[in-house]
């Protein structure tokens, strides 16, 4: 046996876990924690945990820490104690005073009479807010940042109105709009002014948070703009004098006429809207100008009128053309250049301003509503005939608004109205040019009220009319009191005035589309009795009296109102009330008859003295509520 026998040999490619037998699993040592530190590390974990919840823990209706209300720490107060601690602050607040500071004049607002007062409560609320967990922790650990919630102040909003009444009639302008004034020739404009009005919202806001802004002040001024603007006056001026300084002609074929200077100066006018002034050319002198000129050529046109049958329903009279200058296509080429010297015109049909086939298309079938009022004669059915006559068959589309002194414009000599009494101030009769009209006014109303139509503003007399229903009238006179109301049924209305000896009607014609109308009519109450009233007319002869109004009847309280319906559904209710004033008896003396040696004097009529017998309520207990607006009639 030789040595490599007895050895054994290795080689490399031959796995050495193979070469030494089976391998056993190696075991891993595991480090033990000690039992004691991993209940340290529990209980730490437990102490954070406790501490948070105990810091985010709820307040308990407490106010949190921080907090202040208009500078008052009231952090950790009930919200009784944090109520109590800011009204307090806010009383001294209000003590200071109040003055208001108007175009540096100085204004002192009684707080007591408006009833200026801490809202201590609405700030306390919005203090207590509760806050979040995280909040609640970081207040209790000092890193929660302090908030200050501001206080406002209540008061009574009539009371204030009336305190600061004075310093807003100093400071209030209204603002002037620029006018032209329709000489003819030169035309001269009216510079706008630039109303002023104090900013009530700012002073508002300062009241409320009077803390801050107090107890001094100053009230911001607002200029308020024109509606018609200086430029825009001199422009339409400047229009108007180019035309009137023109030397305008017209040539009808080959025929031309030179169109006088008075009659181009007496056409130059302007219209006046709410915002707008336009110059314009009025036909009317051109019309008459022409009719001197073509008079045998020209036939005027005729309007498609209205009328009714005996059963009230509607029946239309039909219009024609009529034949002459086309004044409008005239006016429209002049309007455009008023500086033509030398413009063509044409004679044909003229067309009326209603034809009968747009009469046709209106669409108008019956009387929808009618009302009659008496008279007895004198100056004022003048002036109720010729306001009649200009209503009569004006039309009132569907859905417009109509307001009779629109309709009626100003009463004036020149327009055919005259004087005659009516109720001026302190509702004694005074003449005055359109008295009567009210009388219009109510028959006119009372159609619309049976008419069903919205009735949007309307005044009865201050004292009772016995010739007019209770309550259910209206008064008006140029530049107030109004009457207003719309059409608000999908149809238009006609209006139809009828005058007589004895009364005025006035009809309302549509189509009525279901409508009725049924009225409600209180009786009086609370009733009051005139008195008379004696007053010095240095015009009268002396030692003599004049009865200036008669006594009348006694003042009431009325409730009146109606119901519509469209096809026996209700569409509409309205209730109104109204105090009428007792028509007191007014006695005018003239002066005194100078003393005589034999006599003491003269004495007054002894009966003077005791008629109408008011009594305790024999006047009105507010004696400004008894103005009414002149010309209310």
């Amino acid at each position: 046996m030789t040595a490599t026998e007895g050895m054994r040999v290795y080689r490399f490619e031959e796995p050495i876990a193979d070469s030494l037998g089976p391998r056993q699993p190696r075991r891993k040592t595991r480090r033990r924690v000690p039992w004691k530190a991993a209940l340290g590390i529990l209980a730490l974990a437990g102490v954070v945990a406790g501490a948070v919840l105990w810091l985010g823990r709820p307040t308990d209706g407490l106010i949190r820490e921080g907090v202040r209300i208009d500078g008052v720490d009231v952090g950790g107060m009930s919200p009784a104690e944090a109520k109590a601690a800011v009204k307090a602050h806010g009383e001294e607040v209000v003590a200071r005073g109040l003055i208001v500071v108007a175009d540096g004049n100085r204004f002192a607002i009684d707080t007591a009479a408006i009833d200026l007062r801490p809202n201590a409560g609405a700030a306390v609320k919005k203090a207590l807010g509760e806050p979040d967990f995280v909040d609640r922790v970081r207040m209790r650990v000092g890193m929660f940042e302090p908030v200050d919630i501001p206080l406002t102040f209540l008061f009574k909003r009539k009371p204030y109105m009336k305190a600061t009444l004075p310093m807003r009639q100093a400071v209030t302008y209204a603002p002037q709009s620029a006018t032209i004034a329709p000489d003819g020739r030169r035309f001269p404009v009216t510079p706008a002014k630039d109303g002023r009005v104090p900013n009530m919202v700012a002073l508002g806001t300062a009241v409320r948070t009077l803390s801050v802004s107090g107890p001094v002040i100053e009230v911001p001024v607002k200029a308020v703009p024109p509606a018609i603007s200086t430029e825009q006056a001199e422009e339409q001026a400047a229009r108007a004098r180019t035309f009137v300084s023109t030397r305008h002609s017209v040539d009808l074929k080959g025929d031309v006429n030179r169109v006088p200077q008075d009659v181009i100066r007496r056409a130059a006018d302007f219209r006046v809207g709410k915002r707008t002034i336009t110059f314009q050319i009025r036909q009317g002198p051109l019309r008459a100008f022409f009719s001197k000129l073509y008079g045998k050529r020209e036939r005027a046109p005729r309007n498609a009128v209205f009328t009714i049958n005996k059963d009230g329903m509607a029946r239309i009279i039909a219009g024609r053309n009529g034949r002459g200058v086309d004044v409008g296509g005239l006016v429209a080429a002049w309007q455009v250049d008023p500086s033509q010297t030398l413009t063509p015109i044409t004679f044909g049909p003229r067309e009326p301003a209603l034809t009968t086939d747009e009469a046709r298309t209106l669409g108008v079938k019956q009387i929808v509503g009618e009302f009659f009022t008496p008279y007895s004669g004198g100056a004022r059915v003048t002036n109720i005939k010729r306001a009649a006559e200009i209503l009569d068959q004006m039309i009132i589309p569907a859905g417009a608004t109509f307001s009779l002194n629109e309709a009626l414009g100003e009463r004036t000599e020149a327009r055919g109205f005259v004087e005659a009494p009516m109720i001026g101030e302190g509702n004694i009769l005074k003449d005055a040019v359109g008295g009567g009209v009210s009388q219009v006014a109510t028959t006119v109303f009372n159609a619309a009220f049976f008419s069903g139509l919205k009735l949007i503003e309307h005044t009865p007399h201050s004292f009772w009319i016995d010739r007019y229903p209770k309550g259910r009238e209206a008064t008006v006179s140029w530049g107030g009191p109004e009457l207003i109301f719309q059409n608000d049924w999908k149809a238009p209305v006609v209006i139809l005035t009828k005058t007589t000896s004895d009364g005025l009607t006035v009809r309302f014609l549509s189509d009525p589309l279901g409508r009725k109308v049924e009225a409600i009519e209180g009786e009086p109450y609370s009733m009051s009795k005139p008195k008379v009233i004696r007053q010095r007319d240095l015009t009268l002869p002396p030692g003599t009296k004049k009865i200036v109004q008669p006594l009348g009847y006694p003042g009431f309280w009325i409730k009146y109102g109606r119901r519509v319906y469209k096809d026996g559904k209700l569409r509409s209710k309205q209730n109104w009330v109204w105090r009428y004033f007792p028509e007191n008896k007014v006695i005018a003396f003239g002066p005194k008859l100078p003393r005589q040696p034999e006599e003491e004097g003269v004495q007054e009529d002894p009966a003077a003295t005791t008629e109408g017998g008011g009594g305790a309520d024999g006047g009105a207990a507010d004696p400004a509520a008894e103005v009414v607006p002149e010309g209310a009639t």
